[in-house]
């Protein structure tokens, strides 16, 4: 009898070459994500170098039994089309490519179950039902990696406070809160290793709003700034950022089609909510 052999590792580096940014980086922002999807008020990122673990925990709607099975196929998504910023599970998935194992814990009404999961060949990731270690204490999800790198950055605080900064910058600005209410009703707060991250407005030498409105609506369809500084921004902060529902999926000049004269002096980013809408 003949056998279907599928090679999953070629397949998770696929996934991993779909994305222009570092692979760590990918991996948290993609778990964030789905902690927004779950309607997280509070995401709770802790790293344990120690340990070379990165744990990411949220209080949002967390999942049934079922639905937490259908994470380990590497192919399925439980996302609707139009609804959200993240891809079911990409970031726990991606993250077979650098961890000894994963740890889901989730929880939702009577449900509370957890599993392990772990690349062993490059044809086979094994996962198993463990009991759950208690890491959401109400509802929500917890992922844990277990990082074979123990030099690996999403075990520096430093880092993981920047990349979140960069890729979910509207969501630490007041700028943008009453944009994003309708999508974030309870609030957000992030913490890492148990220290807030800081909401502050934009400041720079110039500052130029943006509003795009279709119509006649009096709330705009899309919100942002420009900000002009005398000296060279750092290299992270050239360009437009355009983000939706928080996230920023582009950022630099060459997406927009303009560049200005002075492109290293010249930032921002615009928030577009609809946008998340055509992207899944």
């Amino acid at each position: 009898m003949g056998e279907t052999r599928v090679d999953l590792h070629h397949l998770l580096e696929d996934l991993r070459d779909a994305y222009s940014g570092a692979l760590e980086e990918t991996i948290l922002t993609e778990i964030v994500a789905n902690c927004l999807d779950s309607g997280a008020g509070l995401i709770r990122v802790v790293a344990e170098p120690a340990l070379s673990t990165l744990t990411v925990v949220d209080d949002g709607s967390g999942m049934q039994r079922r639905d937490l099975a259908r994470y380990h196929d590497i192919a399925a998504s439980t996302k609707t089309r139009g609804e959200g910023i993240g891809f079911a599970g990409v970031g726990i998935k991606l993250g077979l490519l650098l961890c000894e194992e994963v740890l889901t814990e989730t929880r939702r009404g009577k449900s509370h179950v957890a599993t392990r999961w772990h690349l062993a060949t490059r044809h086979k990731a094994p996962w198993k039902w463990v009991p759950p270690p208690g890491l959401v204490p109400e509802r929500g999800t917890a992922v844990t990696l277990k990082l074979t790198n123990p030099l690996s950055p999403l075990l520096d605080a430093g880092f993981l406070e920047g990349a979140l900064r960069r890729h979910y910058q509207p969501l630490l600005e007041p700028e943008f809160d009453e944009l994003l209410l309708d999508h974030y009703r309870r609030g957000l707060r992030f913490e890492v290793n148990a220290r807030a991250l800081e909401r502050a407005r934009v400041r720079a030498t110039e500052v130029a709003p943006l509003a795009v409105r279709i119509g006649r609506k009096r709330k705009p369809a899309a919100l942002g700034y420009l900000v002009r500084e005398a000296g060279p921004l750092p290299e992270e902060a050239r360009g437009l950022a355009i983000s939706t529902l928080g996230k920023v999926i582009k950022r630099g000049w060459d997406w927009l089609g303009v560049t200005p004269a002075t492109p290293d002096l010249i930032g921002g980013v615009i928030e577009v909510p609809a946008l998340a809408g055509c992207l899944t």
